[in-house]
């Protein structure tokens, strides 16, 4: 993926991860594998989506995304939660109003 800004939407059962940029926007979808506290295999599928990422946002119910806010920030990706610029509590927004948050949020 090279679209320079993402948007994870993430329950957990399964994350949405757009990457986008000018015009374009690319979606893959994770599964999770169990309880998300410790599916580390499905944080690390999600963090692999975002690699080259410039900004990006998490949103999602609060349980799943502190876990996975946790995660990104207590030592598994620190360079990406140095990029990480929103978290935002949000239940099953539709793909278009995540992404028009996302692109205010990063002021794309």
């Amino acid at each position: 993926m090279s679209a320079p800004h993402a948007a994870v939407w993430l329950n957990a059962d399964e994350a949405h991860i757009y990457r986008f940029g000018a015009g374009e926007v690319e979606k893959r979808d994770v599964k999770a594998n169990g309880d998300i506290r410790d599916d580390r295999a499905y944080f690390e599928a999600i963090l692999a989506e975002l690699t080259e990422v410039e900004g990006w946002m998490i949103a999602g119910p609060t349980g799943p995304l502190k876990d996975f806010e946790k995660y990104v920030r207590v030592g598994h990706a620190e360079q990406l939660g140095k990029k990480l610029v929103g978290v935002e509590a949000m239940d099953h927004p539709r793909d278009g109003e995540l992404l028009r948050h996302a692109r205010r949020r990063l002021a794309f």
